[in-house]
């Protein structure tokens, strides 16, 4: 079955890993030119990817970056952002805020990724008596930029363009991040480099 198909498909598989690769330092290179300090472009291990609904583990390499608001990477799943804050700062006037902005962002434990506090019905009263209830001391933020394969380009404007507004907002309500800059896997190694 896998030989058939890798046979079939090798060019399209390696454009694709290659776009993937690509698009994650261009988006990386972006923001080191917008004033950012960025880490370097490292392997991303122990992602996991949704199929058929549930949480499967990626045992192979996929591109991402890390940078004082959270980590950039693209699976099979997309472009994203991740942004990893602390319980203690935030407030349900600062979910609403994100709600409203991104609806369709994903936010879930720190430690258990598979719990996903949003999207859900309840209000942002309840969603932040969830997670104060849940017992984790951060939470992840994620916007996804699904099915960007055709745009990449475009994929990467609009990833830009959220992570931009999630700092702004996060800012404004004054979350203390978790910086990913701080673990050696995204420490900037050269920074004159940048």
């Amino acid at each position: 079955m896998f030989t058939k198909f890798v046979k079939e498909h090798k060019k399209s598989i390696h454009q694709l890993f290659n776009l993937m690769w690509e698009t994650t330092e261009d988006v990386r290179k972006q923001l080191a030119e917008q004033g950012y300090s960025v880490g370097p472009l490292v392997y991303g291990i122990e992602n996991y990817i949704l199929i058929d609904g549930k949480f499967e583990p990626a045992h192979y390499p996929t591109p991402e970056f890390g940078f004082p608001y959270g980590v950039v990477g693209y699976t099979l799943d997309g472009l994203y952002f991740v942004m990893a804050i602390e319980v203690s700062s935030i407030s349900a006037e600062f979910l609403k805020e994100v709600i409203k902005k991104f609806p369709q962002i994903q936010i879930y434990g720190g430690k258990d990724f598979t719990h996903n506090f949003y999207p859900s019905p309840s209000q942002e009263e309840a969603i932040l008596q969830d997670i104060k209830s849940s017992g984790e001391e951060t939470i992840q933020l994620e916007v996804i930029i699904s099915e960007p394969w055709d745009e990449s380009k475009k994929a990467s404007v609009q990833l830009i363009s959220a992570i931009e507004e999630l700092v702004r907002i996060t800012r404004s309500h004054k979350i203390k991040l978790v910086n990913p800059l701080q673990s050696p896997r995204y420490k900037v190694k050269n920074p004159q480099l940048l």
